[in-house]
């Protein structure tokens, strides 16, 4: 029953959300945006950027996760695999704040740049997206490079196997798997960003299906035009995670390891340009974060601490209870997945639960506030759309991450429990909650990352008289008062990164 009801919360909520904008759009969708060239291009821009975004952060992640795997003098690796995460996962205007530190009009490299430089438009957008999903790429393909059985490695050895005999004939058969599944989930975040394309898109000719989704609503408000929108971003999205999925799930939750098992020897030509590879994408990723230290001192005792306190308690309440919501989706998922043993009714709980990747927030948002408009005053109840919105946007990361380890457990354990008769609590208690512990404790911690830097959400539901600590730094940034948003920055920035620390933390 837990596992049903879950399904059909999530799947309510986006036909509600759906129904609700065709019903307000009396002329249905409009199709005249077919005819438009504005349409064609904003499709074309969109499916371009991603298409170069998810290319470059491929050719980084490649040569540096194969030096983070091959090579054992490299230091700080655990770290910067820990760093890596959180820049996957860090809020978005942390990341815009940063950004226009250093590359916009007054930036510290833009006079190496030259005249010509500009940050917002097409390099703003591609900066930004490698930053946030390069680091996602090495973070796969370490992984991969560091599940090659030692043997394969001594093997290789021992036949005298040159460095492309070596790469042709032990690494590439496991990269191959991966790179596929990589390629699609980056074009596919990529292609639904939202954040990043509104802030450093510079106007209409950098605008994603997703922007003109949320111009057309906020201010617009034309439902026609933004269901049209929302169902082509549907059908293109919607059919590259069904092309893209076909190659598995991707680890990447998986704790940084050293990497201190044996490997074979690395020429010295590819080992120095993988060690001053590993060192500029270090100092890239660090950059924008250091950026903002000397902006926030300028703030100094100006700062509005006690607004910040309690917009950061906000931020934490709202994304503490989003985690836990979609973690027990999730396992509710879960637990009906395994009673089905056919193929087919397993897909479909699959659909329900990763079909928030590529329904557009923004629809989700405006359709839910406008089909329950009628029955709820959304300044007063609009904090548990917050917290519903955000554990449906983090579900789909939580349930991938945590349906092997279900699997694993089923494989296991599912015939000596049948045996055993053991059921309900006590089977939680004594099996089940021990041996999925540390993938909780990841997910969990993701789950709480990815809620605590939401923005669009809380821009439908917010209420004037409290908010978010993102939406206090969008202000402080649109009010020009950039130290103070830099400040608050750096606090949104180390909250989640004392949720990846418990993320990363292994039990003795």
């Amino acid at each position: 029953m837990p596992g049903v009801l879950a399904v059909f919360v999530m799947l309510a909520i986006s036909v509600a959300a759906v129904l609700a904008l065709a019903v307000r759009s009396d002329a249905g969708v409009s199709t005249a945006l077919l005819r438009e060239r504005w349409f064609w291009h904003v499709l074309q821009f969109s499916l371009w950027q991603a298409l170069l975004s998810a290319v470059l952060s491929l050719v980084i992640a490649l040569p540096l996760a194969r030096a983070l795997a091959l090579d054992p003098h490299l230091r700080g690796r655990a770290w910067f695999l820990r760093l890596c995460l959180l820049c996957f996962v860090m809020p978005s205007l942390v990341l815009i704040t940063g950004l226009v530190t250093l590359f916009g009009r007054s930036g510290w490299i833009t006079p190496l740049l030259g005249e010509g430089w500009q940050l917002y438009g097409l390099p703003g957008i591609l900066i930004a997206h490698v930053y946030l999903n390069a680091p996602f790429a090495i973070r796969v393909l370490s992984h991969r490079w560091q599940s090659i059985p030692v043997d394969a490695w001594k093997i290789s050895a021992q036949l005298g196997l040159s460095g492309w005999q070596r790469f042709w004939l032990v690494e590439w058969p496991v990269l191959r798997t991966a790179l596929p599944g990589v390629f699609g989930f980056v074009f596919l975040l990529c292609f639904n960003s939202f954040a990043v394309v509104l802030a450093l898109g510079g106007g209409p000719r950098a605008t994603t299906l997703e922007v003109a989704i949320y111009q057309a609503l906020k201010f617009d408000f034309n439902p026609p035009e933004a269901l049209f929108l929302a169902c082509m971003q549907l059908v293109v999205a919607g059919g590259l995670f069904a092309l893209f999925s076909r190659w598995g799930g991707l680890q990447w939750l998986v704790a940084a390891r050293a990497g201190d098992a044996w490997r074979p020897h690395v020429g010295s030509l590819a080992k120095w340009c993988g060690r001053a590879l590993y060192v500029a994408v270090a100092l890239f990723l660090l950059m924008p974060i250091v950026s903002l230290l000397p902006v926030a001192a300028l703030a100094g005792g100006a700062l509005p601490w006690s607004e910040i306190a309690r917009a950061s308690a906000m931020s934490i309440g709202f994304a503490l209870a989003a985690a836990l919501l979609a973690v027990l989706l999730a396992l509710a998922a879960l637990s009906l997945w395994r009673h089905f043993d056919d193929a087919l009714r397993r897909r479909l709980i699959e659909a329900a639960a990763l079909h928030h990747l590529v329904i557009p927030g923004m629809v989700l948002s405006v359709g839910l506030y406008v089909f329950l408009m009628a029955w709820v005053n959304w300044l007063d109840w609009g904090w548990i759309a917050i917290v519903l919105l955000n554990a449906l946007i983090a579900l789909p990361f939580v349930f991938v991450q945590l349906k092997p380890s279900m699997f694993e457990y089923d494989a296991q354990y599912r015939q000596l429990l049948a045996d055993l008769g053991l059921q309900g609590w006590r089977h939680w208690r004594l099996v089940l909650g021990p041996f999925l512990e540390p993938a909780l404790r990841r997910v969990l911690a993701i789950a709480f990352v990815l809620a605590l830097g939401d923005f669009a959400v809380f821009g439908i539901f917010g209420n004037p008289s409290w908010h978010t600590l993102p939406w206090m730094i969008h202000a402080l940034a649109g009010s020009y008062r950039l130290d103070e948003a830099a400040a608050a920055s750096l606090l949104l920035l180390a909250l989640a990164l004392g949720a990846l620390c418990l993320l990363e933390r292994e039990r003795a």
